[in-house]
């Protein structure tokens, strides 16, 4: 009986997941058809966007060392240290690579 309900606690975890997830995409859709309609995504809409995504990417580096840290700190070598740190692998990587393909773009 523990097993089906557990079963069912991951399924409706899941499907909340899924769920928002084709909520995000669905208005990201919408406002992006709204956006194209009205100009509103020109020069000075893409520049703040970047600067915001560079900051956030930034945030995003801090705060998975400070759960690296914390993870290392309270639980030890888990299985949630190295999904932390296969998170933070391929945060840097992507960034090694996005870094490199738009400096051979300029």
């Amino acid at each position: 009986m523990r097993i089906l309900s557990d079963l069912t606690n991951i399924l409706v975890g899941l499907s909340g997941l899924f769920g928002g997830a084709a909520v995000a995409f669905l208005a990201y859709y919408i406002q992006a058809r709204i956006g194209k309609k009205k100009h509103l995504f020109d020069e000075r809409y893409k520049s703040i966007n970047n600067k915001a995504k560079a900051m956030s990417w930034n945030a995003t580096l801090v705060i998975l060392i400070l759960a690296w840290a914390i993870i290392i700190i309270f639980e030890g070598p888990s299985l949630s240290f190295f999904v932390i740190m296969a998170v933070y692998v391929l945060h840097c990587v992507i960034y090694g690579i996005m870094s490199a393909i738009y400096s051979n773009q300029e």
